[in-house]
């Protein structure tokens, strides 16, 4: 898969996970939507969700794993890049974020 193509999945799953679409999930799932309280300041896993940075970081990872499955490439290189393309994602879909609150400003 391109590399465009795969940033632009990174971002979609870090948009759904900051603006709280998985409650649309967990009412699929469990019948009830689930809402998680990202303001609480004593949970590091819920505080993520409030960076697009962090979360791009992992959500790049995730894209990484799922587009890279079946190759087979040596470990040192298998890390290398997935540590290069989860930062590269960050970087994405920090700037993607910035932009879009930027457009979206009154």
């Amino acid at each position: 898969m391109s590399l465009p193509l795969l940033l632009l999945a990174s971002y979609g799953m870090c948009f759904g996970l900051m603006n709280e679409k998985l409650s649309v999930l967990n009412r699929f799932l469990y019948g009830v939507p689930i809402m998680w309280d990202y303001t609480d300041d004593s949970n590091l896993f819920l505080r993520m969700f409030n960076c697009s940075y962090c979360t791009g970081f992992h959500t790049g990872w995730v894209v990484w794993l799922a587009s890279s499955m079946g190759s087979h490439q040596s470990g040192v290189t298998v890390l290398a890049d997935l540590f290069l393309f989860s930062f590269a994602s960050s970087a994405t879909c920090y700037m993607l974020d910035t932009l879009l609150q930027w457009l979206e400003r009154p």
